[in-house]
């Protein structure tokens, strides 16, 4: 294909952006089966677990990926990015770990057999990857952040006026309409970079935010995890700890799949209800940090300026489905 034909213009490229963790693995084990984006760059982020294990995991996820996939996929790079939130914070990962497990990716490596390479790496960092594909990409990328929102505010800090063509930004973060996950005001990714968060939702792109109110109904039943071959066993064990919390803490034989969800909207945007109304992001110290404030009060959406669509609403029976005939097309699912 040659670039700057009609035939690559109408190729849909996408950045994720992602602090792997469980459902991070689990978004770009979707993304990467589907036909609908090309991902040129895979960037990391502090959040689930440190910059450096985010890094580290999504080399290793992502080459493990291809060496399963039934149909070649490029080697996709992945570069390093923030190790710390804008205000130079960081949060306290103890509950990360009863999650994710204490290195952010479940058991899934415990069997070495699965380290058998690791994928593409760069010097260069996130945020100067994303402000050159949205230079180049334009209105055919699509930005789908999964962690925290440090490397994409460092991106529109240092080059703004590349972004206003890029066609959407897709944040798997923040509630509208109930509590937080981390603390009773705010969802985690939100909370680990307050002020990124804001910068974002206040930047007048157009702007996706999956929160809680949706990804909190994408919930997957274990058993789809048993059975089949090596790749199906290793999402297993992948999952093992994220399935346990879940049972401790809600007393259910499922796990949520809150950064899946975010990706999938990105592909496919009416498994979500929307609305467009002004979200804004508590950036204090205090017992607030990390909320956002969103505004849905009747009639605003036209008159507020630099409006987020703030999904409300899922189609959880067609979303699972999606979610699952990706999976469908690795090696060793079956």
């Amino acid at each position: 294909m040659v670039a700057g034909t009609k035939c690559e213009s109408l190729v849909r490229y996408a950045l994720v952006d992602c602090d792997p963790g469980v459902d991070d693995a689990l978004a770009l084990t979707m993304g990467f089966a589907s036909p609908i984006f090309r991902y040129d760059a895979v960037t990391s982020v502090h959040g689930n677990v440190s910059a450096r294990l985010a890094y580290r995991n999504a080399r290793r996820f992502v080459s493990f990926l291809r060496d399963h996939l039934e149909s070649s996929v490029p080697d996709v790079p992945v570069y390093p990015g923030a190790t710390l939130a804008l205000d130079g914070s960081r949060m306290s990962r103890s509950e990360s770990r009863l999650i994710h497990g204490p290195e952010g990716m479940g058991a899934m490596f415990d069997d070495k057999r699965r380290l058998r390479r690791l994928g593409r790496g760069s010097s260069k960092p996130a945020w100067e990857v994303i402000v050159e594909q949205a230079a180049s990409r334009g209105s055919a990328l699509t930005i789908i952040t999964l962690g925290p929102l440090t490397n994409l505010a460092l991106a529109l800090r240092r080059a703004p006026g590349v972004f206003s063509r890029v066609k959407r930004i897709v944040v798997m973060g923040g509630a509208a309409r109930m509590p937080g996950n981390v603390t009773p005001a705010a969802e985690f990714n939100i909370y680990c970079d307050p002020l990124a968060a804001k910068e974002v939702f206040s930047s007048g792109l157009p702007v996706t935010m999956v929160g809680l109110d949706v990804t909190r109904r994408a919930l997957l039943h274990v058993d789809e995890f048993e059975g089949g071959g090596s790749f199906r066993a290793a999402l297993r064990d992948l999952i093992k700890v994220y399935a346990r919390f879940s049972r401790k803490r809600r007393d259910a034989g499922d796990i949520t799949l809150h950064d899946p969800l975010a990706l999938a909207v990105a592909m496919k945007p009416d498994l979500v209800k929307t609305v467009s109304c002004r979200v804004d992001v508590d950036t204090s110290k205090g017992i607030a940090r990390g909320m956002t404030l969103v505004d849905l009060r009747e009639n605003r959406g036209s008159r507020v300026k630099n409006p987020v669509d703030v999904a409300l609403d899922l189609d959880v029976k067609r979303f699972l489905t999606f979610f699952i005939s990706h999976l469908r097309k690795y090696r060793g699912w079956e």
